[in-house]
This record gives C-alpha cells, sequence and structure tokens, in this order.
C-alpha cells in the first residue's frame, strides 16, 4: 500500500466584504472574497490544518486581488471573519492518537498476560523468542516437570516481531530439543528474550 503525505485545501467559507470599494473599479460592495482552509493528509486521510489561502474578486470588473494588494481595512475585515470549526481535518490525527492509546494499552495487558503464564508453563505452550543477533523465532513446551520444561525450537527464524507468529506450524518444529529449569526460563523473560506466550486451547494437540 503506498502512503501519499501531502496538504490539500478546503473551501470553508464565502462572502462579500461590506462598505469597502473595489481597488480598481472603485465600485462598493462588489469585492467577494472565499477563504480556504489548508491541511496535511495522510493518503488523503486529513491529519491537522496548517493555515488557510483567501482569493479576493470583484462582481463588476472581474478583478482577481492577491491578498497581500488589499487595503490594511479590507485584511482586517478578512482577518476577523469567524471561521466555521473544521474538526473533521483532525480526524487523522484523531485516528492516529487513538491507535496508539489502543496498542499501548495492548501491549501492557498482554505483558501482564505473559508476566501470568511464565509462571505457570503448561504442554502446549508457545513461547515467542527475540534473539541476541536480532532474529526473532518460538519454542514450543512438550513437557512441564517439577524442576524442568523441556521445549523443542523451531526450525526457522523470523527478520521482524510481527512475522513470528507465522512461524507456529507442526511441520516447523522437528528435532531441536530444549530443556531449562524454571529458573532459566523466568531468566529469559526477565532478560526480554522471552516476549509473548501463547496458549493453545485446552482440546489443541500437536505431533512431535
Amino acid at each position: 500500500m503506498m502512503i501519499l503525505v501531502g496538504t490539500r485545501a478546503s473551501n470553508i467559507k464565502n462572502g462579500t466584504i461590506l462598505k469597502e470599494k473595489c481597488p480598481k473599479c472603485n465600485i462598493e460592495n462588489t469585492l467577494h472574497f472565499s477563504i480556504y482552509r489548508r491541511y496535511t493528509h495522510l493518503t488523503l486521510i486529513p491529519l491537522f490544518p496548517v493555515g488557510k489561502l483567501v482569493f479576493v474578486h470583484c462582481s463588476h470588473c472581474k478583478e482577481t486581488f492577491d491578498y497581500e494588494d488589499l487595503s490594511e481595512n479590507i485584511q482586517l475585515k478578512l482577518r476577523n471573519e469567524k471561521l466555521n470549526t473544521t474538526p473533521w481535518m483532525f480526524l487523522g490525527s484523531i485516528i492516529l492518537v487513538a491507535f496508539i492509546v489502543f496498542s499501548i494499552n495492548k501491549y501492557f495487558d498482554k505483558k501482564n498476560e505473559t508476566s501470568t503464564l511464565i509462571k505457570n508453563p503448561i504442554e502446549g505452550d508457545v513461547y515467542n523468542l527475540k534473539f541476541s543477533n536480532g532474529y526473532y523465532s518460538n519454542m514450543r513446551i512438550d513437557k512441564v516437570t517439577k524442576d524442568s520444561i523441556f521445549t523443542t525450537h523451531n526450525d526457522f527464524e523470523a527478520y521482524m516481531p510481527y512475522e513470528i507468529d507465522d512461524l507456529d506450524k507442526p511441520e516447523n518444529f522437528s528435532d531441536q530439543k530444549v530443556y531449562y529449569s524454571r529458573r532459566d526460563i523466568l531468566k529469559l523473560y526477565q532478560e526480554d528474550e522471552i516476549i509473548k506466550i501463547i496458549r493453545k486451547p485446552k482440546n489443541f494437540t500437536f505431533s512431535n
């Protein structure tokens, strides 16, 4: 998916500048204005407003004027125009903040869940691992005794953390048998080498 960042403009107000004469034809009440709000967008989703544009033209002589070319009195009237609020221009920012809050909450919920599951390992649990070389993989618990935890490591590694769950397939766990003490498992978790625990449903079975 291509992500495009840029700015666009949306017309938010139009009107007539009363009791002011056109700088060219000198006719009163013929100056009409259009105000556009500029906003930053991310793939067409507005993030936040970044300024405004003002266009002025005379309905009599059809001349168009830049804001800077108008008299100070006309500029003041335009600056005093009450603009409607444009909350939709903050839509992307609202979505982004909501996503960040959701992700943080989800992270801590998962962290709390992992801290609970690590204390009570059971057969069938899959531990997602982060290695010191920067790669990721997982291991499956095959057997749990009072002091030891017997596991099978995955034969494959992933480059990115979101790819780890895709490695969790029965055929990817072969003969890399490793056993740990319960203390070793807790140490791996405390050192952030165990980053997630997936507990299978009780009726789930796996084959060695």
